[in-house]
């Protein structure tokens, strides 16, 4: 079983998170990861984590605070979901205003959604989560000194069992 570590996976995250604001440079990020662990009477407790193995949910927390003299305007977080590393879980998003997408250049509100052609028609279906490659929240203005937090639960996914050549 591959163990992925966590630790190298947030470097990766946080290259990967982009803050959109007039003074990106007074925007400090930080990110957080826990795995969620089922308690023997019910819910869930938040256990920090620096490794994990396929089928783990991680809960990613990424703080946003400015630092700066002066607001940060028009605040915008993304988060990536890397393919076959992590898989977003449907509703763990919070704010819950979040966009999602599948190429990390078009944005929407979930649930995502597409147009397909069957059977000779068009119709509208939704995406499966598993699919959506990154999220992004508007986070708006951010004045001096405050701090807005973000998170998001994954999986982490299981490797795709290797295909042997047949003779």
């Amino acid at each position: 079983m591959r163990i992925l570590n966590i630790l190298l996976f947030w470097t990766i995250v946080l290259a990967g998170t982009k803050v959109f604001a007039a003074d990106t440079h007074a925007v400090d990020v930080r990110l957080q990861a826990f795995q969620v662990v089922s308690q023997d009477k019910g819910g869930e407790k938040l256990v920090p984590a620096t490794e994990a193995n396929p089928g783990d949910t991680i809960e990613y927390q990424v703080t946003y605070q400015n630092n700066g003299k002066t607001a940060a305007k028009a605040v915008a977080a993304t988060l990536p979901v890397p393919e076959g590393a992590m898989v977003y879980l449907d509703g763990s998003a919070a704010p819950k205003a979040v966009q999602a997408s599948v190429d990390g250049k078009q944005f929407s509100p979930l649930p995502l959604t597409r147009e397909v052609l069957r059977n000779g028609r068009r119709t509208v279906e939704p995406v499966p989560p598993e699919q959506y490659r990154f999220l992004r929240w508007e986070l708006g203005d951010l004045a001096p000194g405050k701090a807005a937090t973000v998170t998001s639960r994954m999986r982490v996914g299981v490797p795709a069992t290797p295909k042997v050549a047949r003779s």
